[in-house]
């Protein structure tokens, strides 16, 4: 299965989320997680891009752990996935740093979700970065970029301009801004 996912910056929060309640969307409680990425090369953003896969360690709410694979496709939002739940999240850290995995970067945030025509959206306050939308289409197959771009319209139809879109996940976001 392969994540499809688009992304923007978000200005007016409340205004966004008022028009996706009038569409129906029924936003579940916040929860927080706190993501650590791994990967075999690390340091500069261009090393970290150089990897194969990328793995992180998800902790929500500080209770649940998840542990998932993801290796990028056509660009930085398309990637296939793979996603386990763990019950230690030491353990896996130390089973990584054995396959000679490195901490890259973490990413904290509080998320709000909600679904709409088979798709998840997330409304992110992510620290050092600031607030967020995702939208998130699971896909056996088909053209990524045409997937994304189809998404993007329903983002526009909402107040979302094009300027606002992001590229890059929040890992990549973080590094550049840690990095500049």
């Amino acid at each position: 299965m392969k994540e499809v996912e688009i992304k923007a910056k978000l200005r007016d929060k409340d205004t966004v989320v008022k028009k996706l309640e009038l569409l129906g969307c029924v936003f579940e409680s916040s929860l927080r997680q706190e993501d650590i990425v791994y990967a075999e090369n690390v340091g500069s953003l261009e090393a970290f891009r150089s990897n194969k896969v990328f793995l992180r360690i998800r902790v929500k709410n500080g209770t649940e752990i998840l542990f998932t694979l993801k290796k990028r496709m056509a660009n930085d939002l398309d990637a296939i996935e793979h996603e386990v739940v763990i019950n230690s999240k030491e353990e896996m850290e130390q089973a990584l740093f054995l396959m000679d995995y490195k901490e890259a970067i973490r990413v904290v945030k509080t998320r709000i979700v909600t679904h709409h025509n088979g798709c998840e959206i997330c409304i992110d306050e992510v620290e050092n970065l600031g607030s967020f939308i995702e939208m998130e289409k699971l896909a056996e197959e088909g053209d990524s970029e045409k997937i994304q771009e189809d998404l993007f319209r329903f983002f526009e139809s909402v107040g979302i301009k094009k300027e606002d879109r992001v590229f890059s996940g929040y890992d990549i976001l973080m590094m550049q801004k840690e990095n500049p």
